[in-house]
């Protein structure tokens, strides 16, 4: 288990920012591991939720125009939680690119390179 300090609004006592600190346990042994290639969002303008589904693509054996997209994880948030993921998201990917150098997301692109 891991134990990790995030500055939430909980009570607590308050740091020298006046943010409210609580220790957080991280329980993995009850996480449920599954690989993605591609996320698809959805989610209208009136809705509370944001829901992200997490699948692989893979090319469909019969067509060669046509890519088959296996969803094999749906998570479901709020807005609240996805504006905090999406800032988490692009920092981690920030440090990364600051190591390893910029990400191509066109595969046209990354064969060239390559």
């Amino acid at each position: 288990m891991s134990e990790v300090n995030p500055q939430v609004g909980q009570p607590g006592a308050p740091n020298q920012g006046g943010v409210q600190q609580m220790q957080v346990q991280l329980r993995e042994d009850k996480a449920h591991v599954v690989y993605s290639n591609v996320c698809r969002l959805f989610g209208g303008p009136n809705a509370e939720e944001l829901v992200v589904d997490f699948a692989i693509t893979t090319p469909a054996p019969d067509r060669q125009d046509v890519m088959n997209m296996d969803v094999n994880a749906r998570v479901i948030m709020n807005y609240f939680a996805a504006k905090r993921l999406a800032l988490a998201l692009s920092q981690a990917v920030q440090r990364y690119e600051q190591q390893f150098g910029p990400i191509e997301l066109d595969p046209r692109k990354r064969l060239k390179q390559g």
